[in-house]
């Protein structure tokens, strides 16, 4: 069966500096993962991770790189102000999220 991630935080769990730590670790474990996800689609505080500076870029280009369509909310960049600071993946729409959410790949989030 194939997934796809949806991350709504650049953190997993109540503990920012912990949870920041965990989703760093996730990021890298999935991109060594031999059955990577289709998708991973980042909301909310997630498109952080996929902006400049984030300590997930490598690991976010390597799995762009397998073939993993990475993608950051649009809405959300614009809130945070970060959209020109995007370093991997696409500007994902509304659209889209829901289009793929809807799709046959079953969607694992993480929070």
């Amino acid at each position: 069966m194939t997934k796809r991630i949806l991350m709504t935080a650049d953190h997993i769990g109540a503990d920012d500096e912990l949870g920041r730590v965990l989703a760093r670790n996730f990021l890298y474990a999935l991109a060594r993962d031999p059955k990577p996800p289709v998708a991973v689609m980042l909301m909310h505080s997630a498109v952080r991770l996929a902006c400049e500076g984030s300590g997930s870029l490598d690991d976010l280009k390597l799995l762009e790189e397998s073939g993993v369509a990475v993608a950051a909310c649009g809405t959300c960049l614009d809130y945070l102000g970060l959209k020109d600071q995007l370093a991997v993946g696409q500007v994902g729409t509304m659209l889209d999220g829901v289009s793929a959410m809807l799709g046959d790949e079953a969607v694992l989030t993480i929070r």
